[in-house]
């Protein structure tokens, strides 16, 4: 079940668990600007009017959502122990399995600006794909720019659930982000990190009170701007900060297709056991307790004694409903969901027909979803690019501003083609296109990741080198003779200038 949300004066709690992060905001801090303290009072009020949905929202993805039950004909032992159905899951982790990550690019640069041992680093590519599936799931998260302990940057991402953000509608990018980074075991939040448009500073609360740590140094800001970044997906002018994949329409489908299979659980226990309308029995086995008649039922051989008036009982057996009418319905549920999220419908575990697709039919079922991921890919690549700008313009404040604007993001191609699809447009573009062939471009479109991409021109590299000196060497001698060694000149004469092997 969900856990019970109320309300306070000091902010929301959500019960339930320990676990559940609990914020007592504050309502001044010493060390704070008076515009620091109220843009901090807005940002616990975001926080505070958005975590019952994320935690809605969280609920649905992990399959807890609670049943939303009519009342009228499931019995409780069902209800209380039904299996929540996981398509809001399957909604998110198809979408993001479609957005990976490569790495970024730029002209004329095999490695821009040292990005790939800088990604390694900060272990990058996996972090990122988190902060990807948190968005899919709240609509939204967020990056964060920092410096770690030796002064180098480092990237952060962080939940909705734990941070709240403002929007600067004017200049189109956050205003000022806050982040619970440090929670006691009650689940109260002792730590908080601002990052606010001129410095980022910790404050923590102790005995009650928030305050800057002594030992703690605010840092100051590049550009005077909030050096957080969101990760939106399917962001609008009026929702800045996206959409959840998990829509309230999907919800409500996963509401009633749940009741489904409630109700196909209890057909089934009538299915398993049809019942049995004995007349005229006598009183003992009028009389037997459940587990005696189930006895009986199931018995090798079934003996049943006349009544009083020694007539023989008749024995009706009253046949079970079928079981399609909710097979059907769970089909009607899986087919508006998948058109809900663009997803195909046999993706649900729903099959719907007897034979299986082709490969062009699946395709094709595929496309919205495909579709879905290149825009995905397009709005979050803004916000990364930004990020990695921002952490370059740290590690290097002398970076001209005009290459760090060529810089793009590089995304694995979501249609995912078949390997032989690949290497048919590959032949066909490398014979018509100079250099196509060799170029990262081509070897793309080939099929190639851009780690075997990276790996396939280093053994290039190796291999033209090894040619070179084998030339070199296979050259140095002619006939017998070295002639890359001038013979020593007879009685002292120089020898003419520009004779000899160079």
């Amino acid at each position: 079940m969900m856990p019970e949300i109320t309300m306070s004066q000091n902010g929301w709690t959500g019960g339930g668990h320990a676990a559940a992060l609990k914020l007592l905001a504050p309502s001044h801090v010493e060390g704070l600007s008076d515009t620091e303290n109220a843009l901090l009072a807005e940002l616990c009020d975001t926080w505070t009017r958005h975590a019952g949905r994320n935690a809605t929202l969280t609920a649905y993805y992990e399959a807890k959502e609670p049943l939303k039950d009519f009342g009228l004909t499931m019995p409780k032992s069902i209800t209380a122990n039904y299996t929540p159905l996981g398509w809001a899951r399957k909604a998110v982790d198809m979408l993001m399995e479609l957005c990976v990550f490569e790495g970024f690019v730029a002209p004329g640069m095999d490695d821009p600006f040292g990005l790939q041992d800088f990604m390694a680093s900060i272990r990058f590519t996996s972090v990122l794909q988190q902060a990807i599936q948190t968005a899919l799931i709240h609509g939204c998260s967020f990056l964060t720019v920092g410096r770690a302990a030796d002064g180098q940057p480092t990237i952060r991402t962080h939940t909705t659930e734990a941070s709240a953000a403002i929007w600067d509608y004017p200049n189109r990018r956050i205003k000022a982000c806050m982040s619970i980074c440090d929670q006691d075991k009650h689940g109260n939040a002792t730590g908080l990190m601002l990052y606010m448009p001129e410095r980022n500073i910790l404050i923590e609360r102790r005995d009650g009170v928030w305050a800057i740590p002594q030992d703690a140094t605010p840092e100051p800001t590049v550009g005077g701007r909030c050096m957080a970044f969101r990760l939106a997906y399917n962001p609008t002018q009026i929702k800045p900060f996206g959409r959840s994949r998990i829509s309230r329409d999907a919800m409500r489908i996963i509401d009633g297709a749940n009741r489904t299979i409630c109700r196909a659980e209890g057909n089934a226990e009538f299915y398993s056991f049809p019942k049995i309308l004995l007349l005229g029995v006598s009183e003992d086995i009028a009389s037997m307790s459940g587990d005696q008649a189930l006895g009986l039922y199931m018995g090798r051989w079934n003996a049943i004694s006349k009544d009083i008036d020694g007539d023989t009982p008749s024995v009706v057996q009253l046949s079970a409903s079928t079981m399609d009418p909710h097979l059907t319905m769970l089909k009607s549920w899986a087919a508006m969901f998948a058109a809900a999220v663009n997803i195909p419908a046999s993706s649900l575990g729903v099959v719907s027909d007897s034979n299986p697709t082709s490969a062009e039919a699946t395709e094709a079922q595929r496309e919205d979803l495909i579709i879905e991921a290149r825009h995905a890919d397009r709005d979050f690549g803004d916000s990364i690019l930004e990020t990695i700008r921002m952490a370059v313009r740290m590690r290097d404040p002398s970076v001209d501003e005009a290459d760090l604007l060529k810089l793009q993001v590089d995304w694995m191609n979501p249609s995912m083609p078949a390997t032989s699809m690949s290497a048919d447009a590959y032949s066909k573009l490398a014979g018509s296109i100079t250099g196509f062939g060799d170029s990262d471009v081509g070897m793309t479109r080939a099929g190639l990741s851009r780690s075997e991409i990276i790996r396939l021109k280093a053994d290039q590299r190796r291999t033209n080198a090894s040619k070179i000196i084998d030339n070199i060497r296979a050259g140095n001698t002619v006939g017998g003779v070295n002639v890359l060694r001038q013979p020593e000149p007879a009685g002292g004469e120089t020898p003419a200038t520009g004779t000899g092997a160079e």
